[in-house]
């Protein structure tokens, strides 16, 4: 039995093809997503099972594309040259977790594939927008640090579906936790920073396969499912920037223990292409979107666009 069949087994997990409802397994995922240019792990960032997840298909699609870039929202743009230095053996651990800013779970569940890439001498992508300049956007509004260093050239803070399931998102923070912004404006500049965050990370993935042709690496992006769910946020925008490339997006969603199977059956599901599901130990984090109740309807900015 494999480490992915044991985790699914414990944990009561399972992969599930987005489109016919079928489980596979990580190998199949695998060789399904080998054949794209990029690849999306859509997470839950506190999920043990799903980080676990991630590092098995990271190993599985190395296998079939040893020529592998991993790209991080974990990580932020100016500390890029730390991240290369470190995966390149430059520097030693304790340097690079001093100057590269890790986030407080990064030893739990990011150190494991950050090593791996080290062993395998695989670039990493630290694509994220520095958190200075999130923090100025959601105060100010995203014209305020617009030309600024690490920056995004170009951003889009319009307010289209992706601005509605946000939009969504607070209002069930605010309702369910008794906090969160219920000021429209405060609302609207807090989704500004988190699509300048999305251009950062699409910018960061197409400029590397820009500077390193005639490669065609497989580049696999991890990020919070918010981001990458129904090809919106950092995907449609790297599609914008180049619209040829292939890409692959899973997404990952607790249900309850006994309704694992029964969910696994719901279809088809637009979120992403595969769906890890996973039973849940206690509810997620709030900035993570719920499962849409209905389909989107088939318009421009609402539908799947991978």
């Amino acid at each position: 039995m494999t480490i992915a069949s044991t985790l699914f087994l414990a944990a009561a997990a399972i992969i599930v093809h987005a489109d016919s409802g079928r489980a596979v397994d990580v190998e199949a995922l695998a060789d399904d997503f080998a054949r794209r240019d990029v690849v999306f792990l859509g997470e839950l960032h506190d999920n043990d099972a799903g980080h676990a997840f991630q590092l098995e298909v990271v190993r599985a699609l190395h296998r079939r594309r040893p020529d592998l870039v991993i790209s991080m929202e974990m990580f932020e743009r100016d500390v890029q040259g730390t991240v290369s230095d470190y995966v390149r053996g430059r520097i030693d651990e304790k340097t690079f977790l001093a100057h590269s800013r890790p986030w407080g779970n990064y030893r739990q569940h990011y150190r494991p594939i950050v090593e791996f890439a080290r062993a395998n001498q695989l670039d990493v992508i630290a694509g994220n927008l520095p958190k200075p300049l999130a923090s100025r956007v959601s105060r100010e509004g995203a014209d305020a640090v617009a030309g600024l260093a690490h920056v995004p050239r170009a951003f889009s803070t319009a307010k289209d579906r992706y601005w509605q399931l946000f939009a969504d998102a607070m209002a069930e923070m605010g309702s369910s936790h008794g906090h969160g912004p219920s000021d429209p404006a405060a609302v609207y500049r807090m989704y500004q920073a988190h699509c300048v965050k999305d251009d950062a990370m699409a910018e960061s993935i197409a400029d590397y396969l820009d500077q390193h042709r005639p490669r065609r690496p497989l580049v696999v992006h991890l990020c919070g499912r918010f981001h990458s769910d129904y090809g919106l946020g950092t995907v449609v925008r790297l599609l914008e920037r180049k619209p040829l490339l292939q890409v692959g997006v899973v997404s990952t969603d607790t249900v309850a223990p006994e309704k694992v199977r029964a969910e696994a059956t719901r279809k088809p599901r637009d979120e992403a292409h595969y769906v890890f599901l996973v039973a849940e130990k206690k509810k997620p984090r709030p900035e993570v979107i719920p499962p849409a109740k209905e389909r989107a309807p088939e318009t421009p900015g609402t539908r799947r666009v991978f």
